[in-house]
């Protein structure tokens, strides 16, 4: 059986030498979302104890804020005599109103696992993992001509994150993004300038022009947003 289990106020009852050793949920990457997007993933819990594992059962996917995903029972499959991996599925719906704004971020796995003989172990953070809001990121480039050696160019940019609500792309304010530069033939960019969006989302940053290459916006991210690059924008240096 399965079903929608809240965060319990205290640790419930453990006991015996059951323990739940790994917990991965979506292969271990963050579950990314845009601004009307649906996404299924799956989840899997390791548990292990000298009598072998039963079942493991009383999943609940949960975070601050409420936010609860209803996931389907496990299914377990020993890898030795003392230890089974089981796994199951869930998903979560914006149009559905599944998740809402404020639950982007850390998210926690809350199960039981149960012993072949009568042991048992209950975590309410057995395992945790990220459901971020999917950032997009524009270049509204340098100049398409040939500049001189020298000259100044402005790289302006757009940062823009889901508004779950509404279902739209809005403006990110108030985050550091990088500017960075790849001569033609680099093997790395290195970073030329960080700017800070503005209340729009907005980026502006000024440089030199030193020799000819391409401009990306570089954006790490953040708990609850997840990293993005533009594409590069091309600049010709003259001699």
């Amino acid at each position: 059986m399965c079903g929608i289990v809240l965060p319990s106020i205290q640790q419930q009852s453990s006991h015996g030498d059951t323990r739940i050793l790994k917990v991965v949920v979506n292969g271990g990457v963050p579950i990314e979302l845009g601004a009307s997007d649906s996404a299924n993933f799956s989840f899997s819990i390791t548990a292990e104890d000298p009598s072998g594992i039963r079942s493991v059962d009383q999943i609940g996917l949960w975070s601050n804020n409420y936010g609860i995903l209803v996931p389907s029972a496990t299914s377990c499959q020993a890898v030795s005599r003392t230890t089974s991996v089981c796994t199951g599925t869930s998903s979560v719906s914006i149009p559905k109103h599944q998740i809402f704004d404020d639950m982007a971020g850390h998210w926690f796995v809350q199960a039981t696992a149960n012993a072949n003989d009568g042991d048992k172990r209950t975590e309410d953070e057995a395992g945790k993992f990220s459901v971020l809001k999917m950032s997009r990121l524009t270049v509204f480039g340098g100049p398409t001509q040939t500049v001189a050696r020298g000259q100044s160019i402005s790289i302006s940019g757009l940062l823009e994150k889901p508004d779950w609500r509404t279902q739209t792309m809005v403006g990110n304010p108030s985050q550091n993004v990088s500017l960075q530069f790849c001569a033609n033939g680099c093997a790395k960019p290195v970073t030329v300038a960080t700017v800070r969006s503005d209340s729009g989302g907005n980026l502006l940053a000024t440089v030199r022009a030193s020799s000819s290459g391409t401009y990306t916006w570089v954006y790490p991210g953040s708990f609850w947003a997840s990293s993005v690059s533009s594409f590069p924008t091309p600049v010709t240096v003259g001699s």
